[in-house]
Parts: C-alpha cells; structure tokens; sequence
C-alpha cells in the first residue's frame, strides 16, 4: 500500500492506470462490510455512494491491467479477488476524501496542471507539455483528458494526506547506525572438529534394522510422479523480429520518443581508494598520502591500472580493477566528481581526498550530454519496437495456440504457422518441470494432474513468457524396492551411529576446554583451526550454512567456548560435530556505512512514515461504516 504511495509521488502518469489494483489490502477486513440489495449501488460509505457506474470504470480499467501484465490468465481466474479489491480501493478513496475535506485540504487547478505538465510521458522533446502527445496517450489507456484529471486530483490529494499524516515522523539518528551495526558486524571465531568418519562402525546393521528402518522412512524412497509434455514457449521477443522493422518506421518512432534517447554527460572511471576518515589524525593522513604516492609511482612506471587496482584495493572499493562503470554528475562525491568529470580520456589524476578517503583516478571514456543520434540509437529503437509489437500481439497469438490445443490440432504445425517451435520435455517430476520451464509450482502440478493426450486450457507464465502446453504421457508414483534402496540404507544407518559418536566425544572434549584467549600454541596442541568472519547470515567455514549455529555464535561472549558441539556437513570432510569459540567481535566496515548511511537513514524515515499513516488508516476504516448494497457485482457474479 505505502509502496503504491511512493511509487505514484515519483512516477503517477506511468503508474496510474495500474494503481487501482494495487490499493489497500492491509488496511481492510471484509467482515466489516454489511451486505444490503440495491441495484444502482455497489456501496455506501459512511453514507456516501460508490455507484455500479463507478465500481464498473474502475473494474475494467483494473481489468485491463491485470491481463495487460498476464496476457495468458483467464478472467474467470481472478475476477472475485480482483473485485473485491476494486471496492477497497473506492472505499478507501471516499474515506481520504472526506477527510481531506474536514481538514480543508485540496488540490488547486494550478496544482493539477503543473503535476501533468511534469510528466515525461506528456513531454515533447524540448522538455514540454504536449498536448497533441497527452491526447494520444490517453486515448490509448481508453481514457479522457476529464476521466486522467481526476483520478490524478485524487492521486495528488492522497498525497497530500500522507504528507500531512506523516509530518511528524522522528527517527533517532543512531537508529540506522545500529541497525546497520547490527547487520553487518561479524565474529572471529575458532573451532574444533571431530569428524564422523573416526566412529564409522564397519558391522553393517541386522537385516531386520534395515527392514524397519525402510519401513519407517518409506516416504525417502517414493519416486513422483513424472510428466513428458509438448510445448510452445512464447515471448514477445519471438513475434517480432527487429531486422523486420524498415528505417521508416523506426525514424518515426525515434522521433516520436526522442526524449528516450536524451543522455547527461558521464564518464566511465576506474579509482584506487587508499582509505581514510575525515577527522583521521595528521599521522594517519601522512600515512595515507605515502601509500598514495607510492601506487602513483607503480602507474609511472608503467604497470596497468587494473592490475595496480586489484593490488591496493579494498573489497568494497570498487569492481575489479577499479572498474566503476558509467557515472553520471551527482552519483559521486564532490571531489571525485570535480575531478574525473575534468579528466581527458586515458589520463589519471593526482590523488583526490573525499570523505572516504584518498582516490586515484582514471577515465576511461565520455560521453557528452544530448541526444543520441539515430545512427547510435537505431538497433535500440528497433529492438523496443520489437518488443512492443509483440506485446501487442501476444495475447492473439496465445488465443489463437490455446484453441487449436483444446481443439486437439497438431502443436507443431500450429507452432510453425506463427513461427515459433515446438519443443518436447520429460518425463519429468513437478519440480523438475518448474525449474526447466519456469513455470510456477501450481502449474507445473497441474500439468503433472493432466491425463495424458490433455491440453492445458490456459496459458502458464514462465517469467518474462508463456507456455502452452499438451500432456503426452504421464507416469505415477512409487516406491523404490527394499533391495534396491538396502545399501543407502545401510550406509545412512552408519553415518547416522558415526555422528551419533562423534557428538559425544565432542562432548566430552568440551569439558576440558576453558573460556578465555586462546594463544597460537594451544590451537596447535589442541588442533584448533581459525575461520574466515562469520556474518550474521553466513556459515562457518566450509561447513553447510546452519541458522542455529550462527545465532549462538552471535549470542555468545568474546572469549567463549558455545556449551554444546553441533552437527555439521563439510563437502570434503563429511558430518561431524564441530565446537565453536567466539574470538572477537569485528566492527562493520565504515567506509561502507558512509556510502550507504543516507539511504539507511531514508529507509528508516520512511519505515516510520509508513508506520504513522498504516495507524491512521487503521483507525479511519475501524470507525466507517461500510454497507455492500450488491455483492454480486462486487463478485462478478453472472457477469
């Protein structure tokens, strides 16, 4: 919802004709609603109408959105869900506008004109409101100029509220900081490993343990269910093809969306950062500069920059070599940017002090502001056009495949007829076919649930396409035989007694070890090996990642042993059980803080903002009444 409120304040004339859909979920409880019978009414607000006039235009133009961003999905999939968020939204809309009333808040005429003059979309290419553009545009989402000012009046106003709502939202400044302490700090740690393989027994277990054990895990020796199918991937990008698009057109479309093609003055750069703080002692700065002084001289004297990079930076300095990437004024410190913005091509700068530290840099390339040519832009302009085209007639195509698989017409043919190809997968399990296809794992199940010699009535979504598919042969599920499963058996059932062991000789070994530093003399006695820093979300060493291992970790004291041993897995050394002592607590990196603090102090300002209007919206709907007068349109019932 508060996603929906932001996205809108920075781009409303592109998210508009979506916003519908996307509007309260949290803020509504459908027990609150009173159901009544009156024709010419959806619904009543604290006595306010939402008329079925007003239900329909919004309905159809959520509709529209809904099958414009899922060209495969049926309406009968969604239409009662999609209804009914219909409703909150209008419901949700009368109430911020009466409230908006009572608080004398509203959007002037100047207001609103300014805010569509604003918009990009509307804009010729000299940066202007066009009114011939707005008109085009409109008619093409099916809308008036009427229809898009008001419900932008009601955008704006909503806005407004939040604004409003918000206003006194306060975090503390140390409230990103910590969180971020909290993320980012890491754990030195050492630790003992016991390994299973020590206890391995090499009796094999009775011919009875085996048997009551199979019977007990059946289920770990079921083979699902599989499926071969037949299918048609579609995509935009295989409708149309760019090389089919003439020079003609393509001048045309360039023209018509030049400001596209409209690019600031960047620079590609490489830097090698020697670190230093902004209140660092006159000492550290020496030192700092020295270090300086010295990579300049290594680039002197010929060595590659990438090379002499990859040597003295950091690991969050830069991409390797230095590499930067395409900067644009604003995306950079002051000092940095002053700099590598006045650099020539191939030329590297005297070392530049910014608040991280000091910055050697190189540039690459330019780029000048304008416009670019036609000639640069062109195979962008065709492929763009491409994919529009083919988004446009992707959902006949669809249509057309889904009926001639219903009607049991040959997929390769009806493939070859629009230029696509049929392909053929299987047998394969649910899982299996999702990871291949792409497909969600409903889908893949109800292609697994099709008898063979079926269609799929529909279209299923594989990312950024479509599958159509026709079940040729499935095979059911079962169960691997005793003698076929009994020497994974007997070896699980080994391991399972060698881990078992290994625990309780780590154990026992935990028992004489005492908290405290560990010196380099007892780690080798004792055979105590150190790990890389653990993260919060990380593994320790090589051993498979274990959220209850690293929450002790981070629970435990400096100098610590953890009182119990865990159960590990190591790729090269097997299970066994490990004790961990926690070394030290490392501090997040600074320099990472500094490039990030303004955005973890945004997002935790917002985080507040939103906190203060989800209460506000909270109240507002526990106070309203809200009647349903026709629950049959809201569901679409006989529609």
């Amino acid at each position: 919802m508060l996603d929906y409120i932001r996205s809108n304040a920075q781009s409303f004339g592109v998210k508009l004709a979506f916003g519908i859909i996307i509007l309260v979920f949290v803020f509504w409880g459908v027990g609150s609603l009173n159901e009544g019978d009156t024709v010419n009414l959806v619904a009543t607000v604290n006595g306010d109408a939402i008329t079925a006039r007003d239900f329909e235009i919004a309905y159809r133009r959520a509709e529209e959105a809904v099958l414009r961003q899922n060209p495969g999905l049926g309406r009968e999939q969604f239409k009662q869900e999609l209804g009914r968020q219909v409703l909150r939204g209008l419901v949700e809309q009368v109430l911020l506008k009466k409230v908006a009333a009572d608080a004398g808040l509203a959007v002037t005429p100047l207001e609103l004109r300014a805010a569509v003059g604003q918009i990009k979309a509307f804009q010729n290419e000299q940066g202007q409101f066009d009114p011939a553009t707005y008109q085009r545009l409109l008619e093409a989402q099916h809308m008036s100029p009427a229809q898009y000012e008001s419900e932008m009046n009601d955008e704006l106003l909503r806005q407004k509220m939040y604004d409003l709502i918000t206003a006194a939202a306060w975090t503390s400044p140390d409230a990103s900081r910590n969180r971020y302490d909290f993320l980012r700090e890491k754990r030195s740690v050492d630790y003992l490993f016991v390994p299973a393989s020590q206890f391995k027994d090499i009796s094999k277990p009775a011919d009875d343990t085996v048997e009551n054990y199979y019977k007990a895990h059946i289920n770990d020796f079921s083979i699902p269910a599989k499926v071969t199918i037949a299918y048609i991937r579609v995509a935009p990008e295989d409708l149309v093809k760019p090389d089919s698009i003439s020079e003609a057109d393509a001048r045309a479309w360039y023209a018509a969306n030049l400001a596209r093609f409209s690019q600031e003055e960047q620079v590609k750069a490489r830097h090698i950062l020697v670190p230093l703080a902004e209140d660092a002692s006159e000492a550290d700065v020496k030192k700092a500069q020295e270090q300086a002084t010295i990579i300049v001289s290594e680039l002197t004297n010929g060595k590659k920059f990438s090379e002499v990079a990859d040597a003295h930076n950091g690991p969050n300095a830069a991409g390797p070599g230095g590499e930067l990437g395409w900067l644009k004024r604003g995306m950079t410190v002051e000092p940095f940017e002053k700099t590598a913005f006045a650099l020539e091509p191939g030329k590297i700068s005297e070392p530049v002090r910014s608040r991280f530290g000091l910055h050697i840099i190189q540039v690459e390339e330019k780029r000048a502001a304008g416009t670019k040519p036609f000639a640069d832009a062109a195979a962008e302009v065709r492929a763009a056009m491409a994919q529009e085209q083919g988004t446009d007639k992707l959902s006949d195509v669809l249509d057309t495949l889904i009926e001639d698989n219903i009607l049991g017409k040959q997929l390769d043919k009806s493939a070859q007829k629009l230029g696509l190809g049929l392909a053929e997968i299987g047998p394969v399990s649910a899982v299996e076919l999702a990871a291949k296809l792409g497909i969600k794992p409903d889908d893949a199940e109800a292609l697994l649930n099709t008898p063979a010699d079926s269609p799929m009535d529909r279209a299923l979504e594989a990312g950024d396409a479509y599958i159509v598919a026709r079940v040729l042969k499935n095979v059911p599920a079962s169960v691997e035989q005793l003698e076929a499963v009994k020497n994974t058996i007997i070896d699980r059932l080994q391991n399972e007694k060698a881990l078992d062991a290994a625990m309780r000789a780590a154990v026992e070994r935990r028992k004489s070890l005492a908290d405290g530093v560990i010196s380099p003399t007892l780690k080798v006695s004792l055979g105590i090996r150190s790990a890389a820093p653990m993260e919060r979300s990380g593994s320790l060493a090589e051993f498979a990642p274990s959220l209850e291992l690293s929450s002790a970790v981070f629970g435990a004291s400096v100098g610590q042993w953890l009182p119990e041993p865990f159960a590990v897995t190591d790729a090269k050394e097997g299970s066994g059980a490990v004790l961990v002592h926690v070394d030290a607590v490392l501090p997040p990196d600074n320099s990472e803080w500094e490039a990030i603090k303004a955005i973890m102090a945004g997002a935790a300002q917002r985080e507040r903002a939103d906190g203060l209007f989800a209460v506000f919206m909270q109240r507002l709907f526990s106070t309203a009444t809200v009647e349903v007068r026709n629950m049959d349109i809201v569901d679409r019932k006989g529609l």
